[in-house]
Order: structure tokens, then sequence, then C-alpha cells
């Protein structure tokens, strides 16, 4: 029942402001934090955890993500989620969608130092919150990959991305525990640490081959490299001319310094042209997908080969090939698509129901039910 007519203006705007109200309280949210019990390292981590998003997607087939580990995830979370989706989305996407596990900091000198330093108070090693590298290492290889593995779906394609002494808690691991993961991201790493004790560990060793592994390395601009830094940029500029010295086979590795960013700023960069470099040859252009039947094949196939990895292409970007054909009038291409969508992923609700829009389009009502009729099945949404 309406108010009386007097009443009718105010009624109708307050109805609307808390209409307006309950909109603006919708979230958005980018992620999740999970606690991960550590008896390596004797202490709860937080963990902070995003999800790509066909990954709650009930309408496609359950499918498994690389994984991207980062560390300092307090000060990088954000903004590299962000990224990540965006890189990754649409039809021109130059990345795979992605899991990104952040791995929060409790006590950051501890964890992320090779050895214990000096502490200037007591003239002792100040093992309680330096040289802790290795316990750290074990709590991600022995208890947060299982942990990962038995609650997302996972691919075994992992990414270490580190910042100043993240950067060399990466390099660490690189170079002692190679194949924990395919690609490294390190920004500006602190060669310093200890008397450049990490860059002499590159010197001294015997092992040369690393697999195949991918590492994207990058230092802040020469304008920042003031007194106080100096020891900063001289050591990392060290540790780039010894890789560049030819001594480690079977790594691929980009340098790059970036002028105009400081060691604070330079991870943001940093990451977005790391994950292109990393996954260099994924974008593909759709509008070249008619005339080059080939095109998605080869390039996944060069990718997987480049990445020493099998990856191919998901269905959610199949079927969007196959709808920007349809919407182009190349019908028979898009069937073929969608198709190899249903071949490749036949529990998916989406890849029948797809295969019904086709046929209802060309008035194949009859064949277009029967896959209706399959989508329903499997779960899409009758209404």
């Amino acid at each position: 029942m309406f108010p009386p007519k007097k009443y009718l203006f105010t009624w109708l705007l307050v109805s609307l402001l808390f209409h307006n109200f309950a909109i603006a309280q919708a979230k958005i949210a980018i992620g999740e934090s999970r606690i991960v019990p550590s008896k390596i390292l004797q202490e709860d981590r937080s963990i902070q955890i995003y999800l790509p998003p066909s990954y709650q997607n009930s309408k496609i087939q359950k499918a498994n993500y690389p994984v991207i580990y980062l560390l300092d995830s307090e000060t990088n979370f954000h903004y590299l989620t962000g990224f990540i989706e965006k890189l990754s989305q649409g039809p021109y996407a130059y990345i795979p969608e992605m899991i990104v596990v952040g791995i929060v900091n409790t006590n950051r000198s501890r964890d992320l130092t090779p050895t214990p330093i000096i502490d200037k108070q007591t003239k002792q090693l100040d093992t309680k919150n330096s040289g802790g590298n290795e316990t750290f290492i074990s709590f991600i290889q022995q208890e947060l990959f299982p942990w990962i593995e038995n609650n997302y779906r996972t691919e075994d394609y992992k990414i270490l991305i580190g910042h100043s002494y993240g950067g060399i808690t990466a390099l660490n691991i690189l170079l002692n525990h190679t194949k924990m993961f395919d690609a490294y991201l390190v920004h500006d790493p602190s060669i310093w640490y200890d008397n450049q004790v990490l860059l002499k560990r590159f010197e001294a060793t015997a092992t040369t081959d690393l697999s195949n592994r991918r590492l994207y390395l990058t230092q802040a601009g020469e304008p920042f490299n003031n007194t106080e830094l100096n020891a900063h940029f001289t050591a990392n500029k060290k540790f780039q001319t010894l890789l560049g010295s030819g001594k480690f086979q079977r790594l691929n590795w980009q340098f790059k310094q970036y002028e105009n960013e400081d060691h604070g700023s330079i991870p943001i960069t940093g990451n977005l042209d790391g994950l292109r470099y990393v996954f260099k040859g994924h974008q593909i252009n759709i509008k070249a997908v008619a005339a080059q039947p080939d095109l998605i094949e080869n390039s996944y196939k060069k990718l997987s080969e480049d990445l020493n990895f099998p990856f191919l292409p998901t269905e959610i970007y199949i079927e969007k090939v196959a709808r920007y054909l349809m919407r182009t009038g190349q019908m028979e291409q898009a069937l073929g698509y969608l198709e190899q969508n249903l071949h490749s992923f036949p529990n998916s609700p989406q890849a029948h129901y797809s295969l019904y829009e086709y046929f209802h389009q060309i008035h194949q009502k009859e064949k277009a039910q029967t896959y209706l009729s399959q989508a329903i099945a499997l779960g899409y949404p009758s209404n």
C-alpha cells in the first residue's frame, strides 16, 4: 500500500536513498587470508590467496592453474593481483590466469637472509633476526607447497617473486634449490648483504646448470645511486656481470635497469614487465586466427617449448575465439573451435551450451535442443 500523496515524494526519496545505500555496501574482494601452521618455523603463518575469476565459474569444467609465490605479500599483494587479473583477461591475454600465494612476514630479516650477522650491540651472531633463510625455504617446500596443492587446484608451474631481501632469498633458491620454481622475478636484490655473501656463493659454485629456469632481474636507476646506496648498486652490477659471463648454462635471463624507479618503486614496474617476459608468446592476435588455422596450436606449442612445461589454451580462451568468429560471420571456423572445446572439456556445461547457441543461430533447432539438454544436465542454469 502506497503512502498518502502528500508523503509520496518523501517516501520515494527515502526508498531511493536506502536502495543506493544498500548498493554502496557491496564489497569488492580480491582475495582471502588463510593461516598455515608451521612446525618448521614453530609459528602460524598468514597467507594471502588470490584466485582468478574463472576459478569459481560453475559453467565451465574445473581447471588447474599455475601459481605465483609472492614474498613480502603485505606490501605487494594488492597491486600485483590487479596486474595479473588485467593481463590475463580478454582475447589478448599476455599471461595465463594464475593463483597468487602471498607470504606475509613475521620476522622479515630472519627469514629472508642467508647468513646470521653480528649484532652491533652484543657483538654476537644474531640468529634470532638473521640467517634463517634455509629454514624458511624448508617451510615453503615441505609445508606450504603441500598445503596449497591440497586446498587449491594447481598446475605444477611455479613462479617466485622477491624484492630486496626477498630478492636474495629468490636467488638463494635459484642457486641451491633450482627446481623449486620454474621462473624467478628478482627486483633490486640486496646482494650487498653480509659482505656480498650470496655473490661469492654464485662465483664459487660448481653448479652451473640451472635447468631451463627463467630469471627476470631488475635494478633501480643510476640517479638513485648515492653514497649510502653505492655498495648496493655496486654489488648488483657485479652480479649482473657474473650472469653475463656465461658461467651458468640453461638459464634464460633478462636484466633491466629502470632509470626512473628507486628501490621502493621498482617492484611495481618490474613485475609488470617480468610477467610479460616469462610468458612472451602467450598473447595471440585473435583477428589472425581465421586466416591462420594453426596459429593457436603453434603458438602454444612454442610457448610450451620455451617454458619447458605443457601449456594449453583454456576453455574460456577458445570460447572467446569462437564467439569472435561468430560475430564476424566466420561460422565454419567458429564451429571447429566450439567442437574443440567440447572434446577437450566434455564435462563443461558452457561447452555444450555454446554449441546450443551456435545451432540455434543457424536454425538447426533439433540439434540445438540436444546440446541445451546436455548443458542443463551438467548444471547450466535453466532459467
